[in-house]
């Protein structure tokens, strides 16, 4: 039984030539591969034994290699096996007309991308090599992708390239070296903890103290100045020894008080004090003990709005809001999905000892769209979901994904509002359109072509926008 043969009117020209090179020692078949993937707008070259081959990748290395298992002076194996060592990002699809379990177990062991059992049609043929150069596209964009974290990632395991995180960090990287109080906001799941542990860690002389996190809103009310300020024998009920408080604790170093606008206004009052006298008074006793505290406080309500409604006090708004850093939430910065879902899925793959995953388009482009109302926190849960649910596959898809996510509708986002005072049309264009454009290119690392399609855009018509924001970018 031959190979059935495509007619040219039946074979679509391909818009990205590739260089092949296809190892066949039949004689019949051979020229009819070369003739379709030159018909497909391919370069091919072709050989008829494997040493051949072999001679021609080591001259000119190729993107794909078709190989026949069974071949006269180099097996396909030892072919298979070479290339890939030499080669790492050789596409390399095999064909042999002995198909077993074992010979195909075998060449995939060796770093085939796919496997054509003999005989089958030149359609067959074309899909293997379309989806063998997707995967290996695939795998060059997750590769960008943990190339940028590594190089965009200003602190330790504080992900982001956008504008909005940039500007954060380099906040941040004047903060860090300074003792002045700190108050943090943001939704929660933004990662205000990390931005709390960069200020800790980087400060020169604090990172050789403790951390102290206090919950303000986990303690009962009875219980949280002690907590904080400490207590001595006999203070109350329970009280059976003299106990430091958490500002003793941070003696030397950093005293995180997190979701600060829970905190009661009597309680208020003290902190305050503390804060102006750098002394506390454990609860019964009668002693200042000095401290030596940096104060960073985090909330996830707006404060100023608080002091406004009298359910915050002013002067201890002030004391804290020294220097203020606002965390965005991850709509707001949708720029950064990716480096974060690669991030994660790496994390999750390794900790549930899965091989390395990459995440397709189609799953990255419903990641990019959907409005994460938990923030970076919901991202990582949805990321560890999808981890586990391709458990059996290198790849995660949309189906993988939680169902709200995978099902949602494209996000709206219309960050400009029409006020009494107006608002300039063309420049509030202007500004979604280029944002639009700086993200298409974000999600496909640069590739133009593949930006304009996402967008609808003809190429040349995307190339030209490309250059009058950067010309604008030039004039400002």
């Amino acid at each position: 039984m031959g190979t059935p043969v495509t007619k040219p009117s039946e074979v679509a020209t391909s818009s990205e030539p590739l260089d092949i090179i296809v190892a066949e020692d039949d004689r019949s078949l051979l020229p009819m591969i070369v003739e379709f993937l030159s018909q497909l707008g391919h370069r091919v070259r072709s050989a008829s034994c494997g040493e051949r081959a072999w001679e021609m990748l080591s001259q000119q290395p190729a993107d794909v290699l078709i190989t026949d298992l069974k071949l006269p002076e180099m097996s396909g194996q030892e072919l298979l096996r070479q290339a890939r060592e030499h080669f790492p990002g050789l596409v390399v699809i095999v064909m042999t007309g002995f198909a077993t379990i074992h010979s195909a177990v075998e060449a995939m062991r060796y770093g085939a991308s796919d496997y054509l059992p003999k005989p089958f049609a030149m359609a067959q043929l074309k899909l293997a090599l379309e989806r063998a150069v997707a995967h290996r596209k695939l795998q060059e964009e997750n590769s960008r992708l943990r190339t940028r974290i590594n190089q965009l990632t200003s602190f330790d395991r504080i992900i982001g390239k956008s504008p909005a995180m940039q500007r954060v960090f380099r906040l941040l990287e004047k903060v860090c070296q300074v003792d002045s109080t700190v108050l943090i906001s943001g939704e929660s799941g933004v990662g205000k903890e990390l931005i709390v542990q960069a200020l800790h860690y980087r400060h020169p002389l604090r990172k050789n103290g403790k951390l102290i996190p206090v919950h303000c809103g986990a303690i009962p009310d009875n219980l949280i100045e002690s907590e904080l300020f400490g207590h001595v024998k006999g203070a109350f009920t329970g009280a059976e020894r003299d106990k430091p408080g958490r500002f003793e604790m941070a003696d030397g170093g950093t005293l995180f008080l997190d979701e600060i606008g829970t905190m009661k206004p009597d309680l208020q009052v003290k902190l305050l004090r503390v804060l102006q006298t750098r002394q506390v008074q454990r609860v019964g006793g009668t002693k200042s003990i000095p401290v030596d505290v940096r104060v960073v406080a985090a909330s996830n309500e707006d404060l100023k709005a608080k002091v406004e409604r009298g359910e915050f006090r002013e002067d201890l708004y002030f004391r804290l809001c020294v220097i203020p850093i606002y965390v965005p939430p991850l709509r707001e910065r949708r720029s950064d999905v990716p480096l974060l879902a690669a991030h994660f899925t790496a994390k999750y793959a390794s900790r549930n000892q899965l091989p390395a995953k990459e995440i397709s388009q189609e799953a990255m482009r419903a990641l990019t769209r959907h409005e994460w109302p938990g923030n970076v926190r919901e991202l990582e849960n949805a990321i560890e979901f999808a981890t586990v649910m391709s458990a059996g596959r290198t790849v995660i898809e949309d189906s993988d994904l939680p169902i709200e996510i995978c099902d949602a509708a494209p996000a709206m986002v219309t960050p400009f509002q029409v006020t009494e005072e107006g608002l300039d049309f063309r420049s509030v264009v202007s500004e979604v359109e280029k944002n639009l454009i700086l993200q298409s290119l974000e999600l496909t690392g640069g590739n133009k072509a593949r930006a304009a399609q996402l967008l609808a855009l003809k190429r040349t018509t995307f190339v030209e926008k490309l250059k009058r924001i950067a010309q604008d970018e030039v004039l400002m």
